[in-house]
């Protein structure tokens, strides 16, 4: 499957290919200090891990929840999805993703977020998705607002990082919305 966000840039699955990349763009600490589930350092293992994991859900599953962003040249430069949930059987996901320091700035973020959305209403048999982040991740906060997320609360020292523990803020998508 692949999902085409501009330019070229476009999404698909994860493939086994991709473990150098991963290897290649979590050794940036500034992913893994704003996403805690990211280890760092940011091992073979765990790339081996997260390929496979990828892999046997959407075998499982039949229906793609994390998809690999890719540059016009197919090369994987970040990740967007939903956490595993059981596509038919919820109605609703948490959606998380993040991007190489070398393509931030240019609301590629943004874009892709918008085609996720897209396919995850129209596909994945949801009618919500909600979306953490820290309380001083300003960009992140703007690609969630200019895809019509709504801020939904605080939550008070309720992430732990490696840097301490911080406020995360809740926001919230309906479909109809």
């Amino acid at each position: 499957m692949k999902l085409n966000i501009r330019d070229g840039f476009h999404l698909t699955s994860i493939r086994p290919t991709d473990k150098a990349a991963y290897l290649e763009h979590l050794k940036d600490r500034s992913i893994s200090d704003l996403i805690p589930v990211i280890p760092y350092p940011y091992t073979e293992a765990a790339a081996d891990w997260w390929i496979q994991r990828r892999l046997e859900f959407l075998r499982e599953s039949g229906k793609e929840i994390s998809f690999a962003l890719r540059n016009p040249e197919g090369y994987l430069i970040g990740s967007i999805g939903a956490d595993d949930f059981k596509v038919g059987k919820e109605h609703k996901a948490e959606v998380g993703y993040w991007l190489s320091q070398a393509y931030r700035g240019q609301g590629l973020t943004t874009d892709a977020l918008r085609v996720f959305i897209q396919y995850a209403f129209d596909n994945l048999e949801l009618i919500r998705l909600t979306a953490h982040t820290l309380d001083f991740n300003a960009p992140s906060m703007r690609v969630l607002e200019k895809n019509r997320f709504q801020l939904e609360g605080c939550l008070r020292q309720h992430t732990r990082t490696k840097n301490g523990i911080f406020n995360t803020l809740v926001y919230g998508l309906l479909r109809d919305e």
